[in-house]
């Protein structure tokens, strides 16, 4: 298996195997929030949510048509990445299987902190970062629709994480309209924070949380009603949510909105070098996030206030 002739060769199963499992058992993470896409253009649109508006009354002598949902559309255009590492034959014909299973775990871990850290800028820029509508994905002046005028509406807060908080960002929601003027209905399931809100994020949606501390501070116990969320932590190290920022979202209606875009899935290839006794090994990946309605989620910095 490990001829000095074919040896590259012979190990890239190996990696690919251990590559692919490593992947595809920690990108489940991201699939919760962000649906995921898989195309070969090299644009994928974003539609804003909303239908074509209220039915009217039908007449078979004059049947109404509709125009559009009045809905922003937002363009994602995924960008490759590559990292290749080198392997020489004495360390390969050293330890062969343990090699070529370190390398695959490796650089598959790679490909996923590259995706994840995306996927964390994604939150972490949410107030600088501006979508189709021409205002940050966090913004107290997002217009409802396409249309000259129109009015607007805020998916931003500046109040602490706290089942008051979250109460209150589910009464502002409840106010939403979509692109074509019907009532917004979402429900507000999962609980975005930053690593320094985990501990509270858990005290409010834990398995024990359906009474709580922090449902009525005063007393010290209350009925919780939003215990049944689950939450999430959409930061590590210097990306995503810093400090006390946190959101809640719709997961179902914002994985419709928010994309996970591949031309190409994380995949491992092999590139023999003119030195028949090196090998680089190269992960790559094609992809892209991008959001197309800010309705689904609203997000709280209270160092904003």
């Amino acid at each position: 298996m490990n001829d000095i002739y074919t040896w590259s060769d012979d190990m890239y199963p190996i990696i690919k195997k251990r590559f692919d499992e490593r992947y595809n058992s920690r990108v489940n993470f991201i699939s919760k929030v962000a649906g995921i896409v898989k195309q070969s253009d090299l644009s994928y649109d974003i539609e804003g949510l909303g239908g074509y508006g209220e039915l009217p009354v039908y007449s078979a002598d004059a049947l109404a048509h509709s125009d559009g949902t009045k809905g922003y559309i937002s363009t994602v255009t995924p960008v490759e990445r590559a990292l290749a590492f080198p392997v020489e034959y004495k360390n390969a014909k050293h330890d062969f299987v343990g090699e070529a299973e370190k390398i695959g775990t490796r650089l598959a871990d790679s490909a996923y902190m590259t995706v994840l850290g995306e996927f964390y800028r994604m939150f972490g820029n949410a107030y600088t970062t501006k979508g189709a509508d021409g205002v940050t994905w966090a913004s107290s002046k997002h217009p409802i629709s396409t249309e000259e005028g129109s009015a607007t509406f805020s998916n931003f807060m500046t109040s602490e994480l706290s089942v008051s908080a979250i109460l209150a960002a589910q009464k502002q929601a409840s106010a939403f309209v979509t692109s074509d003027g019907l009532p917004f209905t979402c429900n507000f399931d999962l609980l975005l924070v930053s690593p320094a809100l985990e501990e509270k994020a858990r005290e409010i949606c834990g398995v024990d949380a359906s009474l709580s501390p922090l449902a009525n501070p005063e007393t010290g116990v209350g009925a919780n009603p939003v215990h049944g969320m689950t939450y999430m932590v959409v930061g590590g190290g210097d990306v995503g949510f810093k400090d006390q920022q946190w959101a809640v979202a719709d997961r179902m209606l914002l994985s419709e909105v928010f994309k996970l875009v591949y031309i190409t899935e994380p995949s491992v290839l092999v590139s023999p070098r003119e030195n028949p006794l090196v090998a680089d090994y190269i992960a790559y990946v094609d992809f892209a996030f991008g959001f197309g309605d800010a309705r689904p989620i609203i997000f709280s910095d209270p160092l904003l206030a």
